[in-house]
This record gives structure tokens, sequence and C-alpha cells, in this order.
């Protein structure tokens, strides 16, 4: 039996755990970045008949006792005719209602032909000596978009973005096509005519990405009772054009001389040039780097802290810095240009917008002008081909690596989760001192090369 001293002694390392508990409850380990990072469990009962069985979520721990969970499972399995086929709204009920507010709903019992009469007075036997008629499970009737609605409120609302980008590409290539058609009544041929005509106008990674989001969707569906089947289940995203592909591009140390020289004439903002060392330099995000705050930056300790809200992680990440990261921090001669932002926008009281930040590096790549953007279409094209703002942060673990800094290093550098075998293997997370060491050397590697001309060698390769 699952006690809660076995609970409370979960950490980061048990997520993605599985339980199986005697009574009939099976839960499931994962952390809950907000509003304040936490390691939660979900527990869930599977309700149905043989062959059409779903998990229905019952309670989440600790926001619900084990106790309070169990009586739940309890009430669910007395109950189980008399629920709701959506699912969702049943676990939400259940979970919001208090104990003593859900009553037991009897099913309807046979006839008693032989007037048997019970001890107690009763005129049957206890329930459990007869079999209740089967219940008959309908199919909730929903439209498409009404079940996108629910899934994206139930199942996207903890993500980082609230489901905003999956809205979106649904508002766009599924819903004006399929939203008014009833859930259950949609088919495998209507699914590909939409990805279909996704890959004609020349996306296919899309095309991949709006499937996976159907097929999770279709199956919520299917769990919660809106649907009887998924009909993506048989589709692939090799299906239309293959599945999206990792991209591994990292830049030499030619390159990132090359890229240095192409900076200067490029017609970059001075501000924009230091962020693209930065990223380089302490392998942060475009996003972190573009929300970077004067509050944040200790120049005493020479750390950067990265909050929770502008992390990608969803946790604080304190970047030490090197000497290199100081100078693009603070340039000599330059003036701050916001007393809130490293990196203001249009206006000093404004962040510099992200996809501003990436539409300019961008847009001297892409070879073909669009009026009223940058007219030098190649000024930031390398000889290795076109690079991103990923790339550099790619290219900083790839430097560190060559360098022989470990793998966890790297990662703790880089604000990744470190746990498996690289956890195992040292036992302990890195400390500031060996990834401010790590950093130190990046900087001074990348200062060589920033500060050294391009000789006509080195251009030409």
């Amino acid at each position: 039996m699952l006690s809660n001293l076995e609970l409370e002694r979960l950490t980061e390392a048990d997520v993605g755990r599985r339980f199986n508990d005697p009574t009939g409850l099976s839960g499931w380990v994962r952390i809950e970045p907000r509003p304040v990072r936490r390691v939660v469990v979900d527990f869930s009962v599977r309700v149905g008949e043989p062959g059409r069985q779903r998990d229905l979520k019952i309670g989440t721990w600790p926001d619900r006792t084990l106790a309070e969970i169990r009586q739940n499972a309890e009430r669910v399995r007395r109950n189980e005719d008399a629920l709701p086929v959506a699912g969702v709204a049943a676990a939400r009920a259940l979970q919001q209602a208090p104990a003593s507010s859900v009553t037991s709903v009897p099913a309807k019992a046979p006839s008693n032909p032989s007037g048997w009469v019970s001890p107690d007075g009763s005129a049957l036997p206890p329930a459990p000596l007869f079999d209740a008629p089967p219940a008959v499970r309908t199919v909730t009737p929903a439209t498409v978009a009404e079940v996108f609605e629910l899934w994206r409120a139930d199942a996207l609302a903890g993500r980082k973005d609230s489901g905003e980008s999956v809205r979106r590409s649904m508002n766009k290539d599924v819903l004006p096509t399929l939203g008014d058609s009833v859930a259950n009544a949609v088919r495998r041929g209507q699914v590909v005519a939409v990805l279909e005509r996704i890959v004609e106008r020349g996306s296919a990674r899309q095309a991949g990405c709006v499937l996976a989001d159907l097929r999770q969707m279709f199956r919520w569906a299917a769990q919660s009772g809106f649907v009887e089947a998924d009909p993506t289940a048989t589709l692939r995203k090799s299906d239309f054009g293959g599945a999206p592909q990792a991209r591994r591009r990292r830049l030499t140390d030619d390159e990132v001389a090359e890229l240095a020289s192409k900076m200067r004439g490029a017609r970059l903002a001075r501000h924009i040039r230091h962020a693209i060392w930065l990223m380089l330099g302490t392998g942060a995000r475009i996003g972190e780097i573009a929300h970077a705050r004067w509050q944040d930056i200790d120049l005493e300790a020479r750390t950067w802290t990265i909050p929770a809200e502008h992390s990608h992680s969803g946790r604080d990440h304190v970047v030490p810095l090197s000497d290199f990261a100081v100078r693009h921090f603070l340039p000599d001669g330059e003036a701050r240009r916001s007393d809130t932002w490293v990196f203001p926008g249009r206006y000093a009281s404004e962040a510099l917008s992200p996809k501003a930040l990436g539409k300019q590096i961008r847009d001297r790549q892409r070879g073909s002008h669009i009026r009223g953007r940058a007219s030098g279409t190649t000024t930031l094209l390398l000889a290795g081909g076109a690079w991103t703002p990923l790339d550099l942060r790619r290219t900083a673990a790839a430097l560190l690596a060559e360098m022989g800094v470990r793998p966890d290093v790297i990662g703790a550098c880089l604000d990744h989760a470190v746990r498996g075998d690289a956890q195992r293997a040292y036992h302990r997370l890195p400390t500031l001192e060996e990834r401010r060491g790590a950093l130190q050397r990046l900087g001074e590697r990348l200062d060589v090369i920033e500060r050294t001309p391009q000789d006509e060698t080195r251009r030409a390769a």
C-alpha cells in the first residue's frame, strides 16, 4: 500500500515513475512548474466495460491527501454506471466536490418474485448478490471545435503558452474545415485532406505538427467519451513529408571568426551584436537574452539570474559571467539604453522582442528582399550556410565539449535537467564555480576569435 511518507520522499529524480496501489489506483509522478515548481502525483482509476476501458483522473497529490484520493476511487467504483461518459467533466466534478457532497447512486435492482426478505427487513438481498443490468453508454455528441476547446482547457493549460501555439495552428488549418463536424463522425480521409493541403503549400513540417496535435486531441476525446475511435491512429508523419529532422548545425571557429567580421559590415545595431556574442558566450536562449534585466545582473558576484518567468525551464537559472560576457553586457564607452532592460525594444520601457531579434538575423541571410525589411539579405550568411540563434547555443555547447568540459557541467551551463546516467555518474549537481570555470574558458576562446582580424585565407574557407 502506498503511504503519504513514501509520496513525501519523492524528488525530481522520480519524475516519470508510475505507482500501482493494491486498491486499483494508478499514479504518475510529474513536475508542476507553475505557480511554484513542485513534484506532484496524478492518480487515476480504470472504469468502463472490458474492451472500452479508460483512465479517469480522480485527484492530484498533494492537493488532495492519499486518503481522500482513495475515497474518491471507491465512490467512482460504486457509481460507475451513473458517471457521465465525458470523463473530464466527471473527474472535475469529483475533484471539486467535497467528500460529503458525493452521494451513492444505486443501480436499478431486479424484481423480487420470490418474496425473499432479508433479516434486516429489506425486500431484497444485498446488492453484491445480484448483477445489475449493464449500463448503456452513448458517445457524447460534440463538434470538433467544442472538443478542441475542452481538450485545450484540460490538457494544454499546463503548457508555458497555455496552448496558444496549438490554438493558432488549429484555427488556421483544421477548424475552418472540420470545426463544425461532429467529432465522432470525422473519418481518416477528412484528416488526410486537411494535412495534404498543408503539404501542398510547402509546409510538410507543419503538417507533421498538426497531425501530432490532432492525435493527442482525438486520443483524449476517446478516453473522455466524445469519439469511439481515433481517426488519426493509422496516420504517420512520414506519410506527409516525413518527421522533422533534428537540426545539428554548429559554427566552427572559422565560421565564428567570419561572423565577427560580417557583423561589422551588416548594418546591425550595436546592441544586437552584443546579444549575438552573449548567446555564444553564455549559451543562453534568445528569449532569455531578449528579456535580460539590469536588476538581475550582479556585477560584484559576476552573476546573471534568469528568473523563472523568463527562463525556458520554468525555474531560476544563475549564469556565472565571464570577462567576455561582462564586456558585452557593459561595453566600454556605451551608455545604457534603458534603466530596466539590457536590450530594450523600440522604446526604453519595453524589452526587445525575441521575434524582432530573430528577424534581424534571419533577414540578413534569406537571400531575397522583402519590402520594408533589411536590404542586405546575405550580409550574415556564412560559408557553412545559414544559421539561427539556437545554432549559437549549440555552438557554445560544442566548444565547451571540445575543451574537455564534463557533460553534466555543460548541461548545467545550458540549464538542462541533469538526470539518468549523468546524474548517477557524478552523484551531484555541478557547482557554480565549476560552471564559472567552464564559461570563463569559453569566453577566453571567443575573445581571441573576436579580436583576431580575419585574413583572406579564413574568409575563403
